[in-house]
């Protein structure tokens, strides 16, 4: 309850900033950024207290206290604006500070919950029925779409909270610090250390999070657009988005065996989307990923990472389009917190940026008051940023697999032009005729759009090329708003055809939104209980609750590297080594600890010998490693070192003496 309440109080926290900074804009549009910016200071504002005294309780009181200090700075600020302007009294002072909430909410504001409220309750089943789940007693499990990802989260997520130390190494390769944006996980962790219980401190976040990402964007869309239709087809686009991947899956559909249809609902990744296997006729090649299923739910990085970078957006937006230039600070700010939040989402805005620098400063004729605003910007954006690029980020790339020059290589076997078609569909048919339609400004707003796109066609930014997706979506989303423009316009234009223009408009959508729905569709269906997967068996929770009372938080296990591995991520304690697929990734030479414990599980020399050099606390033996290792020297165990532990075919051996 208490992790609870600290995360509402950091919400209002955050409210009280857009009182202040966006007193001019409606309730609806504050409530949004407060809570957006709220969540952005939770994972930020306790980050140099934990770098003093480590991850605890004693630290995030601290960031507590460090962003009420913000709120009473920037209100002093603002209330010394208004006072030399003639405008403050002590009403409007307090005002200031609470917002004006008596404003009567447009048609526009009803129609954007209309499409919110039952997208994020489709998220709030997912997070449900994914995370955790005890479908039997002490069993926990899962869906398609978080089988994979939400076991490293886990970890990450105990670990931090677990052993407390800040900066984090890798629960699953302990010695190595944590180069990876940690901000989305660290936000659960300050949930956990407050006696939140784990699948709570995962969901309640996320929730929010996901409602203020479709908030978030239905905000940029629409103010970008001045339209709520436009806006909710480039919501729909965007949240909806599949390409045409669903045509791989209805041949045959017409005969008696419809196997290749309904295997998108009994198959493990056999969706519309994100299909990149082969099938019967070769590779497929549909690297196209929904962005709800396959993105915000078991990606917390990209979850977190939107939630930030449209308000950043927004607010910029405002400031170079529409002269609010009070804007430039708050966003540069914003901004500055984002690397640690998610890499991708700060290149989103530093691109942006650039493209809309280039812009203002021509069109002011590099005007002194323009330069001053883009300072305010771009100050605290690299200020900010700099320390978490330096200590973080730069030292994940030195290896030859991050940042490579490598064009088309997301494309691994289709003619350029279409393999764009069939993965994006619609949106990218009508990209070209939505650019030479726009006006002036939305082709000025789509320049950064354009230019995330060509980046990213020639430069691989991660080990994975399908990493490079997390980009490829943020150029989606400027294309999205821009096509969304062309297509209402159109429709505007064929009034004269009555019923046949909502037939083609009806017709186009459902082109548009197949492959999204039917993959939407499977992934909630994957987790009902008769559908789920077990991720962690009655024998591995029994065992990791034994763990979390009797071992100290930084005990190191030997035990395998299989990816769900309950001691990494229900416990928070370090494995000698995880699962390749989690840090092949992030670049980390995980072979040669994988062959090590090969050696350990099955040579009594080889094992006291790295139990010497590595300093092996306990060992894990259960059916898992009883499978992947044949020929465990379980006697030798057995013989010298005490079993603290045996139940349901799990045994632990301490062999710290």
């Amino acid at each position: 309850m208490i992790g609870i309440l600290f995360l509402l109080v950091y919400l209002c926290i955050g409210l009280f900033l857009a009182n202040i900074f966006m007193q001019d804009s409606r309730p609806f549009t504050r409530v949004w950024a407060g809570a957006t910016t709220g969540l952005i200071l939770l994972m930020c504002s306790h980050v140099p207290f934990s770098f003093l005294m480590g991850f605890n309780i004693g630290s995030h009181l601290l960031g507590l206290i460090l962003s009420g200090v913000l709120v009473f700075i920037s209100w002093y600020a603002k209330s010394r604006t208004l006072t030399r302007a003639g405008n403050l009294n002590r009403k409007t002072g307090l005002e200031l500070l609470l917002g004006k909430w008596r404003v009567p909410a447009l048609k526009g504001e009803y129609i954007c919950l209309a499409f919110i409220l039952p997208l994020t309750l489709y998220i709030g089943i997912c997070l449900y029925n994914h995370t955790l789940n005890e479908v039997e007693p002490g069993v926990y499990y899962t869906g398609q779409c978080t089988y994979g990802d939400m076991n490293f989260h886990l970890g990450i997520i105990t670990s931090i909270a677990e052993q407390g130390t800040f900066p984090p190494d890798y629960s699953i390769f302990p010695g190595q610090q944590l180069d990876y944006y940690f901000f989305c996980d660290s936000i659960s962790s300050s949930l956990y250390i407050f006696g939140t219980s784990l699948r709570t401190a995962y969901i309640l976040p996320m929730l929010v999070a996901s409602f203020l990402v479709f908030t978030g964007f239905w905000q940029l869309a629409f103010l970008v657009l001045k339209r709520a239709s436009k806006a909710a087809i480039a919501w729909v686009l965007f949240f909806f988005n599949g390409g045409f991947g669903l045509f791989y899956f209805l041949d045959g559909l017409g005969g008696d065996d419809k196997s290749n249809f309904t295997r998108i609902f009994t198959e493990f990744y056999q969706t519309p989307t994100n299909y990149r296997d082969g099938n019967v006729s070769g590779t497929a090649n549909i690297q196209w990923t929904n962005t709800v299923v396959d993105m915000m739910i078991p990606q917390r990085a990209t979850l977190f990472g939107w939630m930030a970078v449209f308000l950043v957006l927004f607010l910029l937006y405002k400031a170079v389009f529409l002269e609010e230039k009070t804007l430039f600070l708050p966003a540069g700010v914003l901004a500055g917190c984002l690397p640690m939040i998610q890499t991708y989402a700060y290149f989103t805005v530093g691109i942006t940026a650039v493209c809309w620098i280039i812009y203002s400063v021509v069109r002011t004729k590099f005007n002194k008051a323009t330069i001053i605003s883009w300072l305010k910007f771009g100050l605290p954006a690299l200020v900010l940023s700099v320390p978490q690029l330096a200590i973080w980020i730069f030292g994940a790339t030195d290896g030859e697999g991050f940042i490579r020059f490598d064009f088309n290589a997301y494309n691994e076997t289709d003619n350029w032009l279409w393999f764009w078609v069939k993965n994006v569909g619609i949106v990218f048919i009508l990209l070209v005729p939505a650019i030479i339609h726009a006006p002036k400004k939305l082709k000025l707003f789509y320049s950064a759009g354009l230019a995330i796109f060509i980046l990213t066609e020639f430069i691989v930014f991660q080990t994975l090329v399908y990493d490079n997706n997390k980009l490829y979506l943020m150029w989606y989303a400027f294309s999205v708003i821009i096509v969304a423009n062309f297509m209402v316009e159109c429709y505007d234009k064929l009034r004269e055809l009555r019923a046949a223009r909502v037939f083609i408009a009806v017709f186009v959508m459902i082109i548009a939104t197949a492959s999204a729905f039917f993959t939407m569709g499977r992934e909630i269906y994957s987790g009902f209980d008769k559908n789920a997967y077990v991720l962690y068996d009655g024998s591995q929770v029994a065992a990791s609750e034994y763990i979390l009372e009797n071992t100290e938080p930084d005990s190191l296990f030997l035990s395998n590297y299989d990816h769900n591995n309950a001691i990494s991520s229900l416990t928070g304690r370090n494995i000698f080594v995880g699962a390749g697929t989690f840090l092949y990734s992030h670049d980390v030479d995980y072979g040669e600890r994988q062959q090590i414990v090969r050696k350990c599980f099955t040579n009594q020399e080889a094992f006291e010998q790295y139990k010497a050099q590595y300093g092996f606390d306990y060992v894990y033996v259960s059916q898992s490693e009883r499978n992947t290792f044949s020929g465990i020297i379980i006697e030798y165990f057995k013989a010298n070192y005490p079993c603290v532990y045996d139940s349901n075919n799990v045994m632990i051996f301490d062999v710290r003496n």
